[in-house]
């Protein structure tokens, strides 16, 4: 199965900073702005592959609904996630996939009005349990969940 690849993940693609399916490997092929090893670049496509052969009906059904028509309510059910800082929360809304267990999650954007953001840039963490997907919702700091914990996992931006 050929991942799905994100709008993000595509327009590196076209600008050469990351390998797409099919393309050379080697030193000279992949260059990345950021750090990560090529063995967790593949752990990501693996991740990807096997969250969407297993995605559930529900959860896909959300997920065209978000790509199509931009509504993720079904997707992200969690609104608004807990925040240690109120004023400025840094996650706004999350969903988890029981059966692929994938993790979406939707960042703060740009603030509109004093305490109002836009919705900001989608995440999709990949093999995250029952109890990771329990541990975050309780989490005082979403944020601080995330950087410890949810950043070890294979994730990508979302196009949703």
């Amino acid at each position: 199965m050929t991942p799905r690849r994100t709008g993000d993940e595509r327009a590196l693609e076209d600008r050469g900073l990351i390998r797409g399916p099919g393309q050379p490997t080697g030193i000279d092929s992949f260059t990345k702005p950021w750090s990560r090893s090529e063995k967790t670049q593949l752990e990501i496509r693996q991740a990807i592959d096997k969250a969407a052969g297993r995605l559930s009906l529900e959860k896909q059904a959300a997920l065209r609904r978000a790509d199509w028509y931009g509504d993720d309510s079904g997707l992200l059910s969690v609104r608004p996630t807990n925040t240690s800082d109120p004023g400025r929360p840094r996650t706004l809304a999350a969903g988890w996939d029981w059966k692929s267990g994938t993790l979406f999650v939707r960042f703060r954007g740009r603030e509109l009005a004093q305490g109002v953001y836009a919705d900001g840039v989608g995440y999709e963490y990949y093999n995250v349990s029952q109890a990771e997907w329990d541990s975050f919702r309780t989490a005082e700091s979403p944020g601080d969940y995330i950087n410890k914990v949810l950043n070890t996992k294979p994730y990508t931006p979302a196009t949703w």
